[in-house]
């Protein structure tokens, strides 16, 4: 009878593709969800470190695994580095939606509830496929060195025996890791309230302009460098004139129904359409603050024009 070692080792090519592919659909996952991590590592376990654990008993003698290569569910591993103890949630949230989800074991909730410091980070046991579970590892850079220096010298090193000292060592720079964690935490939160309040109050000028709808109106060409400076006089006409202020009027247009109204002949340039924009939304109200802000005797009959197509309870005459 060909044993779980042998089996491993005549399938060990699979075993490493399966490990490829899933490092390949971890890091596509977090690329899609816009979630910036510090790296995605994998591994397949080694014949020997994968034969000790198939060995194992229990405490009465009893072997743990009647069937190692679907019992034990670390054979193929990933291992997923973030910055903040924050992008943890973030990274599993991402991964779960994806893969089916076997286990959950929150390792920084266990020690913390032991009212200990130690180990950190988050285990997802995930299913690859129709027979392979494997192991994805959640963790801070910080939460990361500890473990991997801890592993070295207590498991690597473990013929030195136990020292309380060391354990001591380790338990206090635990508890430093999570200290920091936290203010890393923090950092970014003040971080992102500072962000948000100069966005808030960030006057709209002819860069930060062109930044929005480059990034809001991706599919939409961009006008002529001059014609931008006049789109801002036409969104301070209309109260608008701090970046918030923008989103906000952007994220609630309707780009696609402003665009099928007007049946463009050629391709709108950002400031055409944000005009058209304007138009749907104040209606006579943009018609009145900027008819006159212009040379072009013929705006007011052009924007009422306008205005028909995209009220069709008002058709163009």
């Amino acid at each position: 009878m060909t044993s779980a070692i042998d089996r491993y080792l005549r399938d060990f090519g699979r075993f490493q593709a399966v490990t490829a592919d899933m490092e390949r659909a971890v890091t596509a996952r977090l690329t899609e969800s816009f979630i910036a991590v510090h790296a995605v590592q994998s591994r397949t376990k080694e014949p020997d470190s994968a034969a000790g654990k198939f060995a194992r008993l229990d405490e009465s003698g009893v072997p743990i695994f009647t069937d190692p290569l679907h019992e034990v569910t670390d054979l193929v591993g990933v291992r997923v580095i973030t910055y903040l103890t924050s992008d943890i949630d973030r990274v599993e949230q991402a991964l779960t939606s994806t893969f089916e989800v076997r286990q959950r074991v929150d390792k920084t909730s266990v020690t913390q509830s032991a009212g200990t410091f130690g180990y950190a980070g988050r285990h997802l046991i995930l299913r690859a496929d129709d027979e392979l579970d494997f192991e994805v590892q959640i963790r801070t850079v910080l939460q990361h060195a500890w473990a991997e220096i801890e592993h070295g010298i207590r498991y690597k090193g473990s013929r030195a025996g136990q020292s309380a000292p060391i354990d001591r060592a380790f338990t206090l720079a635990a508890g430093l890791i999570e200290l920091a964690d936290a203010q890393f935490a923090e950092v970014d939160a003040l971080h992102k309230r500072d962000l948000a309040h100069a966005r808030a109050t960030e006057e709209i000028e002819i860069g930060t302009l062109q930044e929005v709808l480059t990034s809001a109106l991706p599919h939409i060409n961009p006008a002529r460098a001059n014609a931008y400076e006049w789109l801002v006089t036409l969104l301070a006409a209309n109260g608008i004139v701090v970046r918030e202020d923008l989103d906000e009027f952007l994220a609630t247009a309707d780009v696609e129904a402003v665009i099928a109204a007007m049946d463009y002949k050629f391709a709108p340039t950002h400031v055409r359409l944000v005009d058209d924009l304007l138009l749907a939304r104040f209606g006579d109200d943009h018609i009145e603050r900027t008819a006159g802000m212009t040379s072009d005797r013929d705006r007011e009959p052009k924007l009422r024009y306008r205005l028909g197509r995209l009220t069709p309870q008002h058709p163009p005459k």
